[in-house]
């Protein structure tokens, strides 16, 4: 299974300068989301997301820019990054700005964490 994550502020990617940042994970099985979970976390420092990440067992994240120093840290723990400028031609970026929410079936989960 892949666990892909969009970090999102007001309905459109973020970056991780924000305080709290609102993040969806989708579990994918086949090209087909089968799970999403709606996370809220509150940034404490660019650490502590990588390790976030790696804990959540996320295999690539969506957002709308990361430094290089923080691209690099996360790309070594096997996580990789998508951000606006690359996600053009995007399949899963762009069926998920055109579907309605009504349409997808999948079991969502909410919950708020603090990450340390």
């Amino acid at each position: 299974m892949m666990k892909v994550a969009i970090f999102i502020k007001n309905n459109e990617l973020t970056a991780l300068h924000e305080d709290m940042i609102r993040v969806v994970i989708f579990n994918m099985e086949k090209d087909k989301v089968v799970g999403v979970e709606n996370t809220t976390i509150e940034l404490q420092n660019k650490e502590s997301i990588v390790n976030w990440l790696s804990n959540k067992s996320i295999n690539q994240i969506y957002l709308s820019e990361i430094d290089e120093q923080t691209h690099h840290k996360i790309n070594l723990k096997g996580i990789r990054v998508k951000t606006f400028e690359t996600l053009k031609n995007d399949k899963f970026y762009n069926s998920l700005a055109l579907s309605s929410p009504s349409t997808n079936k999948a079991k969502v989960r909410q919950e708020s964490i603090s990450v340390a």
